[in-house]
């Protein structure tokens, strides 16, 4: 077992007691958070930046930086807060062990998913290619490397089919 697999476990078994401490509804409830605060904030920042500038006098880049971090905390602390409620709920209806086997599930598949990017970009051309051949040659980071490309590659696709 070489360095690089002692850290896939490592990530892997840490997404997975994360994912199975918080449950299915926290963890899905945190990613939905991110995507939908990125949304909400990438299309109203220029409106809520505003009043921002009028009460604090600041750059106007300045106030549109904080009003997209302002409308990302704001939504993720509210979705937060359901996905709490949520896992409460499901607690009092003897539910909550299949919610926490869910979190397994997801944490696990989060851990995939980063490992999957990281070593997909360590293997890039821009990367030394001693470390390019260690992940090559290890079983298990190659294969998340390839994983990793072709996530990216369907990405990159789809981004240019959309412009």
């Amino acid at each position: 077992m070489n360095a690089f697999n002692i850290i896939i476990l490592a990530v892997l078994l840490f997404f997975a007691l994360k994912g199975l401490a918080r449950g299915l509804v926290n963890e899905a409830s945190s990613l939905v958070g991110l995507i939908l605060g990125a949304w909400l904030a990438y299309h109203f920042y220029p409106a809520v930046s505003q009043p921002i500038r009028a009460v604090t006098h600041l750059p106007a880049q300045i106030c549109s930086f904080l009003a997209f971090i302002l409308i990302l905390l704001i939504t993720g602390i509210i979705v937060h807060v359901v996905g709490n409620i949520v896992t409460t709920a499901l607690r009092l209806v003897m539910l909550g062990g299949l919610n926490r086997v869910g979190g397994l599930l997801i944490g696990t598949a989060e851990g995939v998913l980063l490992l999957s990017l990281l070593f997909s970009t360590a293997t890039a051309g821009f990367m030394p290619e001693k470390l390019k051949t260690r992940i090559r040659n290890t079983e298990a980071a190659n294969l998340l490397a390839q994983t990793g490309d072709k996530i990216l590659s369907h990405w990159r696709s789809g981004a240019t089919t959309q412009q």
